[in-house]
């Protein structure tokens, strides 16, 4: 889901053990997109918003209206939306491009159970605000957020008309397959 925004970036672990992400920023109203390619799971959302957008920062071109300022920009993901993969699928996805990708068997003496299984939140997507003050490792591991091949957030603007139809549950991210 959303490879073809992103390519096969993945997360690369740092020689202290930290993992550093490329993360997917949705702009929901336009369904623009913004990728941080190095987003380290130790890093709170605001310091990667405040660099973004600050005052020095250029406005989005499609922002005609001026909404998306820093101070009225909220962060959301969809709870308990995709596809759950289990430990060996997770790491072949990790593994995939590297040496390390033909291996059938990963070291891991422990049964893998878990089957893959889609999830879905019915006919309304439930929306999880992001405090900003938190990491990214602490949305990660979150039982309701599943990562689509990356983390996917997205931002909306309170100024905006949009917003109203977003906070109301009539506005659902299309499905890619």
């Amino acid at each position: 889901m959303y490879q073809e925004l992103t390519g096969i970036k993945k997360p690369i672990l740092d020689k202290s053990n930290i993992l550093h992400w490329p993360v997917l920023l949705l702009y929901a109203e336009v369904m623009s997109s913004d990728i941080i390619e190095d987003f380290c799971e130790t890093d709170m959302f605001s310091v990667h918003l405040d660099m973004m957008f600050s005052e020095r920062s250029p406005p989005l071109p499609w922002d005609t209206e001026g909404a998306y300022t820093r101070d009225a920009l909220e962060l959301y993901y969809e709870a308990d939306s995709g596809v759950s993969l289990s430990r060996k699928e997770i790491l072949k996805h990790l593994l995939e491009g590297t040496a390390a990708s033909h291996l059938e068997k990963f070291g891991d003496k422990e049964t893998d159970t878990a089957a893959s299984s889609s999830i879905s939140s019915g006919n309304h997507p439930k929306w999880v605000r992001v405090n900003e003050k938190r990491t990214l490792h602490d949305i990660l591991k979150s039982p309701d957020f599943i990562v689509p091949g990356i983390p996917v957030f997205f931002i909306v603007s309170k100024r905006s008309d949009f917003y109203r139809d977003f906070k109301s549950g009539n506005w659902a991210a299309p499905k890619i397959a």
